[in-house]
């Protein structure tokens, strides 16, 4: 517990530290939570998290550290090439060795070219295989996690974190280990060689590597706030675009683009803010760094001319101490621009990492329902939604028998569709059991149960398809005919065929190229080919006209025979052919029955009823309910259901 207690204190005073931070750099906060800022995580950590996906590729990884490592003792063999032809060609005045020289020198400059060209590509192959594992891991995770994740987040955000933050962790993982192993050995290498050549020499160039150490730390961390900031300020420029270009119709009959545009462009100046910190940090780093450079080859200079002076060491050899000497502070100022690289992209790290610790609400259950008939059972199930006290459902009971159609009505937030997904168990409920079949849902795998339901939603869900893959989608693996078959079942098979390529015509994005009956019959399909024992209306008909409504209303009638069927609805027209109506209110059941047995009770159903159909409707609905149907579970057919 008390760990627990410190972890939260320290990521308060990092917290607090990041604020200050930004406070000081003049990053602008009006402490909008479009989205928040990910816990901050070490990097070790993160190599931690991440190197397993990188395991199976382990032998080519050495392999092209190897091609890399072989590059530094080229490099080194070639200095000594230039030593050699100093001292023995130009001051001896010998041109005896100037031809193995020339060819020596021409074989080291091919073997490096074919060395780096082969160690970048295998780096390169490895990092983009890292990616596309961590991408599809990443995208599989987020596919298993419950709603109320999906509810909690905006799309843009999360689509920013599946593809720039993982090329990202890329850059970190893989690239950048690869080069931080490579610039370590090409230091090993030449320090080696500077002491080989001159051991005096070779100690006075390190005075100043502590130097680089010091400023690179310096300016690592702040480049690494930076960066989180401007990956956050990324994350809510992709939320605010994907939400007001899915919602053009709207934000345009409303007037909103000036209300969008000024969101956006506050998000894209927060966004610039820290773009501009990060990119001041980086360009004062490289000229301190450069400073350091040049401070360390003037004291080599100098301790070298004094050599020189002295005897200790030839033209040559110095010459080529002074070569190998740049190429030594190269790795150096390349590792210590890795470092703000690796920092930077951490920041990305954390993102990915934050969901890649979600766990789904709603678990996985190991018992495989096979064969389901569709008997459904709620036994006084309450449910509230996470983080909230209020009750959405309270002692809910009820039940829907094979063949038996049951619909439920009342006012918006009444709890209806909040029975839907505690049917699909999107959630579980608080308390109380929901069976099906006499099994516990909780205890059944969400394959097994949600494979044995159909759902046909208020919005007829049309993926950006052909018209074949969007039937297709309710039975992976179909065959033509099945498609046919559910097609004609959905009267759809005649407006497809009408179209330019029949089947394999491409709906559009969310079926724009459809009208609202051909998406809602393409629905319907959907549903039949899936053969589900459970069947799920919500509003099935809602928005369509008289004649689209009219279309629909056969197939709808077809694809609900035998099935449990479960109607949301708010039209009572359309709810009084169910067999039996449950009416909701504050997440209750007060009433159930049968239309007509509902009107006589004379409560609130038939005072909603008289309020959509008026008096005069509500009175023939009574004559006529005391009169020839006296058993509508009996006498009233599937077929009536849907009717208005």
């Amino acid at each position: 517990m008390e760990n627990g207690k410190h972890r939260v204190k320290e990521k308060a005073n990092q917290r607090l530290s990041f604020q200050q931070f930004k406070k000081l750099w003049g990053i602008e906060d009006t402490g909008d939570n479009l989205i928040t800022e990910s816990p901050p995580v070490p990097v070790r950590d993160i190599f931690r998290r991440f190197w397993p996906y990188v395991r199976s590729y382990r032998l080519w990884i050495i392999l092209s550290l190897l091609l890399i490592a072989l590059q530094p003792m080229v490099q080194s063999a070639t200095v000594w090439l230039m030593q050699v032809f100093i001292d023995r060609v130009l001051i001896a005045g010998d041109l005896s060795p100037l031809y193995w020289l020339i060819l020596t020198y021409l074989g080291l400059t091919l073997l490096r070219g074919t060395l780096f060209f082969s160690g970048t590509y295998l780096s390169n192959w490895v990092g983009e295989k890292f990616v596309l594992n961590l991408r599809k891991s990443l995208f599989k995770h987020l596919q298993g996690l419950s709603l109320s994740f999906f509810e909690g987040r905006k799309l843009g955000d999360i689509i920013a974190r599946i593809s720039s933050d993982i090329s990202s962790i890329e850059r970190l993982i893989i690239t950048g280990a690869t080069s931080a192993v490579s610039y370590i050995f090409q230091l090993v290498v030449f320090i080696g060689m500077l002491f080989f050549m001159q051991w005096k020499l070779a100690l006075v160039s390190l005075i100043v590597v502590p130097l680089f150490y010091v400023v690179t730390r310096f300016f690592s961390r702040r480049i690494k706030m930076a960066s989180r900031e401007r990956t956050r300020r990324e994350g809510a420029i992709n939320a605010i675009s994907e939400e007001s270009f899915s919602n053009i119709a709207l934000m345009q009959a409303y007037n909103q683009q000036i209300t969008e545009q000024d969101r956006f462009e506050l998000q894209n100046h927060r966004s610039f803010q820290a773009k501009m910190l990060k990119v001041r940090l980086k360009a004062a780093f490289t000229p301190v760094i450069s400073l350091i450079e040049m401070a360390g080859t003037l004291v080599v200079m100098i301790a070298g001319t004094w050599l020189l002076i002295n005897n200790e060491i030839t033209v040559g050899a110095l010459i080529a101490f002074m070569m190998l000497l740049s190429k030594l502070y190269s790795p150096v100022r390349r590792l210590s621009k890795l470092l703000n690289t690796i920092y930077s992209a951490s920041a990305s790290a954390e993102r990915v990492i934050e969901f890649m610790e979600e766990e789904p609400m709603v678990k996985e259950a190991p018992y495989d329902l096979e064969q389901v008939s569709g008997y459904v059972e709620f036994k006084n199930v309450s449910f509230s939604y996470p983080g909230q006290s209020k009750k959405i459902l309270s002692n809910v009971s009820l039940s829907i028998a094979p063949g038996e159609s049951v619909a439920l009505v009342g006012a918006s937030g009444a709890g209806k569709s909040t029975i839907v997904k505690l049917l699909m168990r999107f959630y579980d409920p608080t308390a109380g059991r929901i069976l099906l079949d006499g099994n516990v849902l909780r205890g059944l795998t969400l394959d097994s149960l949600r494979e044995n339901v159909a759902v046909l939603f208020q919005e007829s869900l049309i993926f950006d398809g052909t018209i074949k893959e969007n039937i297709a989608y309710g039975k992976p693996g179909a065959t033509e005919e099945e498609i046919i078959r559910a097609a004609e079942a959905a009267d759809a098979h005649e407006f497809i065929q009408n179209m330019t390529n029949g089947y394999d015509t491409p709906v559009g994005q969310k079926g724009r190229n459809l009208s609202g009956g051909q998406k809602q019959r393409l629905a319907i399909a959907r549903a039949m080919i899936r053969n589900a024992a459970i069947l799920i209306l919500d509003e099935p008909a809602e928005g369509l006209d008289a004649n689209s409504e009219k279309r629909v209303m056969d197939p709808m009638k077809r694809l609900m025979e035998d099935k449990a069927t479960l109607i949301i609805t708010h039209n009572l027209k359309s709810a009084a052919a169910a067999d039996r109506i449950l009416y909701l209110k504050d997440g209750e059941v007060i009433e159930s029955g049968t239309h007509e047995e509902l009107l006589m009770r004379g409560a609130e159903y038939a005072e909603l009823y008289e309020l959509q159909h008026g008096e005069k409707e509500h009175r023939n609905a009574v004559s006529l309910s005391s009169g020839s149907r006296t058993d509508r579970g009996n006498s009233k057919t599937k077929e009536e259901l849907i009717g208005s």
